[in-house]
């Protein structure tokens, strides 16, 4: 990831869980970059919330793990609480399995995959700087 980092110098980097010390230790190098993290499950960290709402040039997006909300069953759950906080895009991972993902009403889902254990998966969200954006998932060599 330090290298999608540093070729793609994003003004935002999101983590959404599990080994939540690599958002630390990126967040330590690239000191010019804003960086969003969640707890996933094998994460021990009390005092960061699992869930996280977050504006990012006008987009409205929610972070989590997604263990609390039973991606791995479904994304009923998820995709409410998304609707409750009024998320234009949802970001979450657990599965390990990349998902883009628009619903009927409008509202984007995204897990970018994994990282670790021979995978370098992640997502790439452009902003217009008028609410809008595009995003797509993407692979590290």
């Amino acid at each position: 990831m330090y290298d999608a980092i540093e070729r793609l110098r994003p003004d935002a980097v999101i983590h959404l869980g599990d080994h939540l010390e690599d958002a630390e230790s990126m967040e330590s190098v690239f000191s010019g970059v804003d960086f969003y993290h969640v707890p996933g499950n094998c994460d021990y960290a009390p005092g960061i919330p699992e869930g996280l709402t977050v504006e990012l040039d006008g987009v409205r997006v929610f972070l989590t793990h997604g263990h609390r909300f039973g991606v791995k069953a479904g994304l009923e759950r998820l995709t409410a609480q998304a609707r409750q906080v009024g998320a234009q895009l949802t970001l979450f991972g657990h599965t390990h399995c990349a998902l883009l993902e628009r619903q009927p009403d409008g509202l984007w889902l995204m897990n970018p995959g994994a990282c670790g254990a021979g995978r370098a998966d992640y997502g790439e969200i452009i902003t217009d700087g008028r609410g809008g954006f595009t995003a797509q998932l993407l692979h590290a060599e």
